[in-house]
């Protein structure tokens, strides 16, 4: 049987003009499942990308948490800093399932066979106003595509003017929305996973 895995893969980039990035991305593995969280440090500049990088050592050190549980350690992690948008996936490819965690301003697609979800995060700043989480679970059937993005790539960009994927690679999707659709005022992050049942291994990132 093949081995089940994801393929995950991301692009980023700061405000144009700026040096530091206050959005980042990463992925965590265990025997469970993966984990990917986008993060996004609130404004624009060294005070966000701090943030961003708290965030990031933060998960980095319980690599096997849900996504709920992650949001709550990095919210007490960031309490004094500029704060931080941030959405989780947890996803256990062999038992279907997707979870979906986020607050703030980082935004999620879920593209399954015959129809799109939208993956929500709830109000609120990681580190200064957390509400009561709520994390959402989805069943993963046949091929999916997931993309996670931060408030600076415009979320108006339309999945099917950029497919079809079998003529393209994730890193060359990621790479279009981008450049496409990322805001000229703010930093920009996508992230895009899908199954991969033969990829050699899960996928491991970490992008500040």
């Amino acid at each position: 049987m093949a081995r089940h895995a994801l393929a995950i893969v991301g692009a980023s980039r700061p405000r144009p003009g700026e040096v530091a990035n206050g959005d980042a991305w990463t992925v965590e593995s265990d025997d469970g499942g993966w984990r990917i969280s986008v993060i996004d440090g609130l404004g624009h500049g060294p005070e966000a990308e701090a943030a961003a990088v708290i965030a990031l050592d933060t998960l980095a050190t319980q690599p096997s948490l849900p996504p709920d549980r992650a949001l709550e350690i990095c919210h007490r992690r960031l309490a004094g800093s500029r704060g931080a948008a941030i959405s989780i996936v947890g996803i256990d490819v062999s038992a279907g399932l997707l979870t979906f965690c986020g607050v703030g301003n980082v935004e999620g697609r879920l593209i399954l066979e015959s129809h799109e979800r939208r993956l929500t995060a709830q109000r609120g700043i990681v580190g200064a106003t957390l509400p009561g989480l709520r994390p959402l679970d989805f069943p993963l059937q046949g091929d999916w595509l997931l993309l996670l993005h931060t408030d600076g790539v415009s979320a108006r960009f339309h999945i099917d003017a950029l497919r079809p994927m079998g003529e393209r690679g994730l890193q060359s999707l990621a790479d279009e929305i981008l450049a496409g659709w990322a805001r000229a005022y703010d930093d920009a992050t996508i992230v895009v996973a899908q199954t991969a049942p033969e990829y050699p291994g899960p996928a491991t990132a970490r992008v500040s």
